[in-house]
């Protein structure tokens, strides 16, 4: 099996199938493998499936934008597996930010922060900032997501909260004072 697009110098895809409520250690040792090789795999989390690879590691990076066919000057979003982890890759975390990972993390919220010097210049989005996500599962292949809708995600980068994408989560109860930027997208 190929995935589109990609390069025949790339090699096969290897699928990896794991049952959601008894996860494979093996199988799960594969895949956490995989990306300290500098690979790229495909996960469901509890939105939608996505991409994923280490974040620290520029090339695969790199090589997730070329496979969703992303411009170079579009953010990712990166999955941390503790909502602690915000504190190392984030410059700083506002009370806003802090209420917010409280009351919604792990979940179906992605926020936005001003990236530690920690994360790769390629990886940050526009500004400098890191879009961070703490979903409530991980796995490879646990078939299809009935949700099928992204998580929302709030820019609090900034003083004042952005709403970027409506999502999953309704969160405006805890936001305060914001900016509903999905209004000006349509």
């Amino acid at each position: 099996m190929r995935l589109r697009g990609l390069p025949a110098s790339e090699g096969p895809v290897e699928v990896l199938k794991v049952d959601s409520s008894r996860p494979d250690r093996r199988t799960l040792d594969a895949a956490a493998e995989a990306v300290l090789r500098g690979g790229v795999i495909a996960f469901p989390t509890d939105t939608v499936y996505g991409l994923g690879c280490s974040l620290l590691d520029v090339a695969a990076v790199e090589m997730v934008g070329r496979l969703k066919r992303r411009a170079r000057d579009h953010a990712y979003i990166s999955l941390i597996p503790d909502p602690s982890q915000a504190l190392g890759l984030a410059l700083s975390v506002s009370g806003i930010a802090k209420r917010l990972i409280d009351r919604c993390w792990p979940g179906p919220l992605s926020l936005i922060f001003v990236a530690a010097e920690i994360v790769p210049p390629r990886v940050r989005g526009a500004g400098g900032t890191i879009a961070l996500r703490c979903p409530n599962d991980v796995l490879l292949d646990g078939g299809p997501r009935t949700r099928g809708i992204p998580s929302t995600l709030v820019d609090v980068s900034g003083p004042r909260p952005k709403l970027l994408r409506r999502g999953a989560l309704d969160v405006t109860p805890w936001l305060g004072e914001f900016e509903d930027l999905t209004r000006e997208r349509g």
